[in-house]
């Protein structure tokens, strides 16, 4: 394999790792986000507003793992973890970590990106994120801590061990309803997502806040490993790239598909643990 297609599945899992990306609009067309009000005009609805699932969907040992595949090849796992609740900067929160990792690539091309996510237990609304990323020299971390309507966000990076740190740092102005690139599946795990519905939120990525529309739809009912037969819910992006839920009290992600030029990318849902 050439370092080029390494370089290529390294970004595959990136782009995995971040919807779970795929939910931002990848062509470079996702909106800074300016209000969360409902758009009736186009028929969008703010997903903050959106009702609650009565029934708790988070507990504490929840572990789900993916598989990803260019094609047929598999090219790497991902796997979210809630790992505790514990007070943080005064709250209680739950703390969710994410780590995506190339597999047996790695021997050839190494590629590591951990995410760290604070929770709060009442609305689990983000209160602290962090995100380390390794691609082969390339190192990056990011912070960033939510307030009530800014956020602080801070990035390191460094091109190799020998070159200088670069440092970003920018206090946002955000909406109601602001996520990170990790919390954004919880929000969208505990709301009812009525099919047929367009929704939007607000992300912090890259330093900016951006505004990210998805469309419900009704999926299939598909078999998935420790699940069974399940029914399904679809949220799509604009592009095509599509993300499928149960469609049930859990919203558990259980398939991420995306067409690429070299492509097609999917993650599917091929461990549980301690789901309710």
């Amino acid at each position: 394999m050439s370092v080029a297609y390494l370089r290529c599945c390294s970004r595959i899992i990136l782009f995995i790792t971040v919807l779970f990306l795929i939910l931002i609009d990848v062509s470079g067309n996702a909106q800074p986000a300016n209000n969360t009000s409902a758009n009736t005009k186009n028929r969008e609805v703010a997903l903050v507003d959106e009702k609650d699932i009565s029934a708790p969907h988070i507990r504490v040992g929840e572990k789900l793992t993916y598989n990803i595949k260019l094609g047929w090849v598999s090219i790497g796992k991902r796997t979210d973890h809630v790992i505790e609740k514990m007070p943080f900067n005064g709250q209680q929160a739950y703390k969710v970590r994410s780590e995506a990792r190339t597999s047996s690539l790695a021997k050839v091309y190494s590629f590591r990106n951990l995410q760290y996510t604070y929770l709060n237990v009442d609305g689990l609304n983000p209160i602290h994120f962090r995100n380390q990323l390794k691609d082969r020299k390339y190192t990056a971390k990011v912070g960033i801590d939510f307030r009530d309507d800014e956020a602080e966000y801070q990035k390191i990076s460094q091109l190799n061990p020998k070159s200088k740190e670069k440092t970003e740092k920018e206090t946002l102005e955000i909406p109601t309803g602001t996520q990170d690139e990790l919390s954004m599946i919880y929000l969208l795990r505990r709301k009812q997502l009525v099919p047929g519905t367009t929704y939007f939120f607000p992300l912090i990525s890259k330093g900016k806040v951006l505004k990210v529309r998805l469309q419900v739809k009704r999926g299939e009912t598909m078999k998935v490993k420790g699940l069974g037969r399940i029914r399904t819910l679809v949220v799509q992006t604009s592009e095509g790239s599509r993300l499928w839920l149960t469609d049930d009290r859990r919203h558990i992600p259980v398939r991420i598909e995306a067409e690429m030029k070299i492509g097609k990318i999917r993650a599917n849902l091929s461990n549980i643990e301690h789901i309710r």
